[in-house]
Order: structure tokens, then C-alpha cells, then sequence
């Protein structure tokens, strides 16, 4: 349990850690691609909006059906497909902080009981609800290290 609640302590204080990570940040470095293959921060922060209805999905099913099976998710194909990278900084702070009080909203309602529920990821490893929780307030933490690897090769 208390991993669920640090889970939900981390989804719910991200949207603040992200802006303040990327306040100082100019439009343009905000767009800028620091390599070939890798997202700008703009990017990376649809991609963190890509993913929370994606959980949100995978926890629903998990929580209706027994051991469901989850399809694998192209992030770059998605991240291209949305258009990120022609929405301003702003738009994207906005847009992501909305969702995440929604989706925090909805996972505050989860039983004790139910962290221990399955799902099956596409490579066939189990995940029970608790550890999927626990691996989504990770996946912030991730992209927040990736936009701090941005920012320092800036220049």
C-alpha cells in the first residue's frame, strides 16, 4: 500500500516538477531536437500525455477483466502522428497538467485490495496493478532525466 501511495504522491506532484524543470526555457529550445531519433522536450511532454490515457487503460482493464492482455504501443509513432511538435511549450504545460489531475482523480479511487490484480504486457511478463503504478510515477521520472540531459547539452 505504501507503494501505491508514493505511486500516486509522484503522478500527483509531477506536473509542478515539470514546470519548473522547463520554466526558463525559451520556444525555440523548447523545439530544439537534440539529436536524430530523439524528441524535444515538447515531445517529451506529449509523449507523457500519450501515456497517461494509455495507463488509464491498461489499470481500467486490469481492474474489469482477469489478466488482460496489453498490445504494445509505438511512442515515436504516436508522439508523430499527434503533431507535438507544433504546439507551443504553454500549450503543452497545460494540456498535460488537465490530464494529470484527471487521471490522479481517477486513481485515487483504487482499492487496497486491488493492487494485486494481473495483466499480461505484450512480452508476456505479468504486472500486477500495484507495480504498474509504480512503474508509471517512474516513467516521469525517466523523461524528467531526459529533459535535464537536454538542457545541459543546450547551448
Amino acid at each position: 500500500m505504501n507503494e501505491y501511495h508514493a505511486a500516486l504522491t509522484g503522478l500527483t506532484a509531477y506536473p509542478d516538477e515539470l514546470r519548473a524543470l522547463v520554466a526558463h526555457l525559451s520556444e525555440d529550445d523548447a523545439h530544439r531536437v537534440p539529436a536524430p531519433n530523439e524528441w524535444s522536450v515538447v515531445e517529451i511532454i506529449g509523449h507523457l500525455i500519450d501515456i497517461d490515457p494509455l495507463q488509464i487503460e491498461r489499470i481500467d482493464r486490469i481492474l474489469a477483466e482477469e489478466r488482460p492482455h496489453f498490445v504494445r504501443f509505438d511512442p515515436d509513432a504516436a508522439v508523430t502522428a499527434a503533431g507535438y511538435g507544433r504546439r507551443t511549450l504553454a500549450d503543452m504545460l497545460t494540456a498535460f497538467t488537465d490530464l494529470r489531475r484527471a487521471t490522479v482523480d481517477g486513481l485515487s479511487t483504487i482499492a487496497p485490495d486491488e493492487l494485486s490484480r494481473v495483466g499480461v504486457r505484450y512480452t508476456g511478463q505479468e504486472v500486477t496493478l500495484g507495480q504498474l503504478l509504480t512503474s508509471f510515477a517512474a516513467h516521469d521520472q525517466t523523461h524528467a532525466q531526459q529533459i535535464r540531459a537536454i538542457l545541459t547539452s543546450k547551448g
